[in-house]
């Protein structure tokens, strides 16, 4: 059986070009001192040997903070594309090295994934959608920095939209368009996600009016599955319309309305929430509440990059406005 072939190491490099290994070594890391052409060098011999340069080994070794964890509540939901796009961009501008961790959309995988980034020996954390309790998120800041996206949570760097006023802009245009009996598709109740049904609700109050609160699941399946019983009350007693606590929870109430022979606006209004590229289809034309989750996600790495710099500041909360979008799936009440 033939000998399996031994991975090519810096010192290879090193004698191939008749230059000492820590030379190497400082070329792969960009380290002031060693010239272009020198380093251009370097970085040709080592990829016709067939080097790979191990970056997180480097890092271990050389103590340079230059990584950032990410963790993302789950790949299927649009928003969290938008944001990990924003943190990219920052990510790519300052040459940082990104560690990805997937949780799950029910949050057992939560404390799981955050473990794999602090085994990682990430420097900054990331954190898109943690459901997560605040306090078990804060025992983990005090291991590695953590930067909260989409939700604020007392004690650590925190970056999101103001889902209250959100909540009461969505409420607002539906109560304009003449409805009164509106329903609230609640998330689950998690620590840090409430504003959206307290924006809701005192809108509804507001107005003078008894809030309907339907709570569901972050999933497409269960939202039509929870809305389902309510749609099918006879006419006089059906919602006129469904604000639902996220895009995907949107949607489901549209599944249940083509299961029941329902349409929007004509029967129902549906108003979802994040303005994610699904919302944005033609076929869809949802009207929702835009939470900038690409700005977000800049932010995010931003603060990042300050915790890094600076790890004794005190933590940031960074509030941004969302925006209404009004396309076809609401209308005046018929």
């Amino acid at each position: 059986m033939a000998r399996a072939q031994r991975p090519v190491t810096m010192q290879d490099i090193a004698t191939e070009l008749g230059v000492s290994r820590a030379l190497v070594s400082m070329a792969f890391r960009d380290v002031a001192g060693v010239s272009a052409q020198t380093r251009t060098t370097i970085l040709e011999t080592a990829e016709r040997l067939g080097y790979r340069f191990n970056r997180v080994a480097s890092r271990l070794a050389s103590k340079v903070t230059n990584t950032l964890g990410v963790f993302l509540l789950d790949l299927r939901q649009d928003v969290y594309a938008d944001m990990f796009d924003g943190i990219r961009a920052v990510a790519d501008e300052q040459d940082r090295h990104l560690v990805l961790a997937v949780g799950s959309i029910d949050g057992r995988r939560d404390a799981q994934a955050l473990d794999s980034l602090f085994q990682s020996r990430v420097d900054v954390v990331i954190a898109t959608g943690l459901l997560l309790p605040d306090d078990a998120v804060r025992a983990f800041n005090a291991q590695v920095p953590l930067v909260s996206v989409a939700r604020q949570i007392d004690g650590v760097d925190s970056v999101h939209s103001d889902n209250m006023a959100g909540a009461r802009a969505a409420t607002d245009h539906l109560l304009k368009l003449g409805h009164e009996r509106i329903v609230f598709l609640a998330n689950p109740p998690t620590d840090g996600y409430f504003g959206r049904r307290e924006g809701y609700a005192s809108t509804m109050a507001a107005a003078g009016l008894e809030p309907w609160v339907v709570e569901s699941s972050y999933s497409r399946r269960g939202a039509a599955d929870d809305i389902a019983p309510v749609l099918s009350l006879p006419p006089e007693r059906r919602p006129t319309a469904v604000f639902a606590h996220n895009d995907q929870a949107a949607l489901g109430v549209l599944d249940a309305m083509a299961d029941l022979g329902l349409t929007a606006p004509r029967d129902v209004s549906v108003v979802g929430y994040d303005n994610t590229l699904v919302s944005r289809a033609p076929g869809t034309s949802l009207t929702t509440v835009d939470i900038h989750g690409e700005e977000l996600g800049r932010q995010a790495a931003t603060a990042a990059t300050r915790r890094l710099l600076d790890p004794e500041a005190a933590p940031v909360n960074l509030v941004s406005t969302p925006t209404l979008v009004v396309r076809a799936t609401t209308g005046p009440v018929s």
